[in-house]
């Protein structure tokens, strides 16, 4: 709710003139297209988990597609690049804060499940990041 206001009070206070050329600043369209690319990792890397079994079936399976090939939680991933293109759009301290604290909540989980899955799968691929590809 902290986020969701500051934002809004950090979009709502801004000039006019200031949101038109916003538009048309690389900064937001190279921004605006980040969002994007993290928006359709996180909802296509969702999909991919909510259809790991099927009709019937239980237990854990070992996700596989799409981003799971690199890194534990595309979907994290996703949102984190959602919300760092946020900020790059908005440059307001408010979206910057708001892009910090998704990674600082997001990546300790995907560290988690990470750890989780080493543990109860001998055969999850030991080349695989935690959340950002090639790197965590």
């Amino acid at each position: 709710m902290a986020n969701a206001s500051l934002n809004a009070i950090a979009l709502t206070h801004l000039s006019t003139s200031y949101l038109n050329m916003l538009i048309t600043d690389p900064r937001f369209l190279f921004g605006v297209t980040v969002f994007l690319i993290g928006f359709i990792i996180n909802v296509y890397s969702d999909h991919l988990l909510r259809n790991l079994r099927k009709s019937g079936e239980t237990g854990y399976k070992i996700p596989r597609g799409g981003l799971f090939r690199w890194v534990t939680s595309p979907n994290y991933f996703g949102e984190i690049l959602e919300w760092c293109g946020w900020a790059i759009a908005n440059t307001s301290l408010a979206s910057i804060a708001f892009a910090i604290f998704t990674f600082a909540n997001l990546a300790p989980r995907a560290r988690a499940h990470h750890q989780w899955y080493l543990d109860n799968f001998p055969e999850y691929p030991k080349n695989r990041k935690f959340v950002i590809p090639f790197i965590f």
